[in-house]
Protein backbone atom coordinates (compact mmCIF):
# COMPACT_ATOMS: atom_id res chain seq x y z
CA UNK A 1 0.00 0.00 0.00
CA UNK A 2 1.51 3.20 -0.91
CA UNK A 3 -0.21 6.55 0.73
CA UNK A 4 0.42 10.10 -0.08
CA UNK A 5 0.24 12.38 2.45
CA UNK A 6 0.07 16.08 3.14
CA UNK A 7 3.08 17.40 5.34
CA UNK A 8 0.41 17.80 7.87
CA UNK A 9 -1.14 14.57 8.01
CA UNK A 10 2.65 13.03 8.06
CA UNK A 11 3.50 15.45 10.84
CA UNK A 12 0.65 14.20 13.09
CA UNK A 13 0.98 10.98 12.57
CA UNK A 14 4.93 10.63 13.47
CA UNK A 15 3.75 12.67 16.52
CA UNK A 16 1.12 10.65 17.20
CA UNK A 17 3.64 7.23 16.73
CA UNK A 18 6.25 9.05 19.34
CA UNK A 19 3.80 9.45 21.63
CA UNK A 20 2.41 5.15 21.27
CA UNK A 21 6.17 4.47 21.23
CA UNK A 22 6.48 2.99 17.67
CA UNK A 23 7.19 4.09 14.42
CA UNK A 24 5.04 5.83 11.55
CA UNK A 25 4.68 2.67 9.72
CA UNK A 26 3.83 0.65 12.46
CA UNK A 27 1.39 3.42 14.06
CA UNK A 28 -0.21 3.50 10.59
CA UNK A 29 -0.77 -0.65 10.12
CA UNK A 30 -1.76 -0.89 13.50
CA UNK A 31 -4.40 1.76 12.97
CA UNK A 32 -5.88 0.79 10.00
CA UNK A 33 -6.34 -2.59 11.14
CA UNK A 34 -7.92 -1.66 14.46
CA UNK A 35 -10.29 0.78 11.91
CA UNK A 36 -10.86 -2.05 9.16
CA UNK A 37 -12.06 -4.62 11.96
CA UNK A 38 -14.40 -2.29 13.10
CA UNK A 39 -16.00 -1.58 9.65
CA UNK A 40 -15.79 -5.12 9.09
CA UNK A 41 -17.79 -5.84 12.67
CA UNK A 42 -20.41 -2.92 12.23
CA UNK A 43 -20.93 -4.42 8.29
CA UNK A 44 -21.84 -7.92 10.23
CA UNK A 45 -23.96 -6.97 12.83
CA UNK A 46 -27.80 -5.66 13.12
CA UNK A 47 -28.94 -3.41 16.73
CA UNK A 48 -32.74 -3.89 16.71
CA UNK A 49 -34.74 -1.43 19.68
CA UNK A 50 -36.39 -4.27 21.91
CA UNK A 51 -39.99 -3.81 20.38
CA UNK A 52 -38.31 -5.19 16.94
CA UNK A 53 -36.43 -7.78 18.58
CA UNK A 54 -39.46 -9.32 20.23
CA UNK A 55 -41.36 -9.15 16.64
CA UNK A 56 -38.58 -10.35 14.84
CA UNK A 57 -38.43 -13.53 17.76
CA UNK A 58 -42.64 -13.99 17.07
CA UNK A 59 -41.66 -14.15 13.07
CA UNK A 60 -39.18 -16.77 13.28
CA UNK A 61 -40.65 -18.50 16.26
CA UNK A 62 -44.13 -18.87 13.61
CA UNK A 63 -41.19 -20.85 11.21
CA UNK A 64 -39.93 -23.88 12.31
CA UNK A 65 -37.36 -24.08 9.35
CA UNK A 66 -36.66 -20.49 9.47
CA UNK A 67 -36.19 -20.60 13.76
CA UNK A 68 -33.91 -23.60 13.34
CA UNK A 69 -31.41 -21.70 11.69
CA UNK A 70 -31.85 -18.47 13.35
CA UNK A 71 -30.84 -20.68 16.37
CA UNK A 72 -27.56 -21.85 14.58
CA UNK A 73 -26.70 -18.41 14.10
CA UNK A 74 -27.82 -17.05 16.72
CA UNK A 75 -25.87 -19.59 18.92
CA UNK A 76 -22.44 -19.96 17.30
CA UNK A 77 -20.73 -16.65 16.58
CA UNK A 78 -18.51 -18.47 13.92
CA UNK A 79 -22.00 -20.05 11.77
CA UNK A 80 -23.24 -18.83 8.80
CA UNK A 81 -26.37 -19.67 6.92
CA UNK A 82 -24.96 -21.40 4.50
CA UNK A 83 -24.02 -24.28 7.43
CA UNK A 84 -27.02 -25.49 7.43
CA UNK A 85 -27.11 -25.96 3.40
Amino acid sequence: MDLRLTPEQKTLIEQAAAIEGTTAAGFAVTTLTERAAETVYRAQIVILPAAAWEEFVRAVDEQPELAAATRLLLSDPGASAEDER
